[in-house]
């Protein structure tokens, strides 16, 4: 996937997200993917210094246990999204724990 493509990925996430905070709000395991999409666009984008955070991304098991039931369509988005972010640790040699 091009730079381009996962940012494009990140941001349709990140409006599912929101649209799911909207209707939840102040629940805290979506502000946490909020979060977390901030920082993979930042990271990306070549703002956000330390890709080491990487190892920290939990949107796969916060989706499994929280967005699953909320919306397939943005769930689909962070399982795809979790998908990248192993993939971005490969390509930085970040070791998975």
């Amino acid at each position: 996937m091009t730079q381009n493509e996962r940012l494009q990925l990140f941001q349709r996430a990140l409006e599912g997200v929101y649209r799911l905070e909207v209707r939840n709000p102040g629940y805290p395991p979506l502000e946490s993917i909020h979060n977390q999409l901030l920082y993979l666009i930042a990271l990306e984008s070549g703002q956000a210094v330390n890709p080491e955070n990487l190892k920290k991304i939990n949107i796969g098991v916060l989706t499994a246990r929280e967005v699953e039931r909320r919306s397939d369509e943005t769930a689909n988005l962070l399982y795809l999204v979790a998908t990248e972010v192993d993939a971005m640790m490969l390509e930085r040699r970040i070791p998975q724990e």
